[in-house]
């Protein structure tokens, strides 16, 4: 009987040890990741143009925290049809949309985000 009251023991005090150090951790972890975030917005400072038939490309000076990408309205010479297209989201330089297949650029956009 002493025996097993020894085993049960040297078992659970590492246990415990363990889980409340995971516990601790978990709590410190969610504060450093908080507080890194910072305040964030939508970029600022934005411009959009079509500089040619192929597509649209778009540029902001400040992102805030946030990002953004260019959107190409592209218009198929045939039939009229018009379909978006969009760039890489950005968080520095520019971001361009093309347009694909036979489609030619109609109107550009910018889409922001946080």
């Amino acid at each position: 009987m002493l025996k097993n009251t020894r085993i049960r023991r040297t078992v659970t005090t590492p246990v415990l040890g363990v889980l409340l150090v995971g516990l601790f951790s978990l709590g410190a972890g969610a504060t450093a990741s908080a507080s890194e975030a910072g305040t964030m917005a939508h970029p600022t400072g934005c411009s959009y143009e079509k500089p040619g038939s192929w597509g649209t490309v778009a540029r902001c000076t400040s992102n805030n925290g946030g990002s953004y990408r260019a959107i190409a309205l592209c218009k198929d010479p045939e039939n009229g049809r018009v379909e978006d297209f969009y760039g890489t989201w950005k968080k520095t330089g520019f971001s361009y949309a093309y347009c694909q297949g036979d489609y030619l650029a109609y109107t550009p956009g910018i889409e922001t985000r946080v």
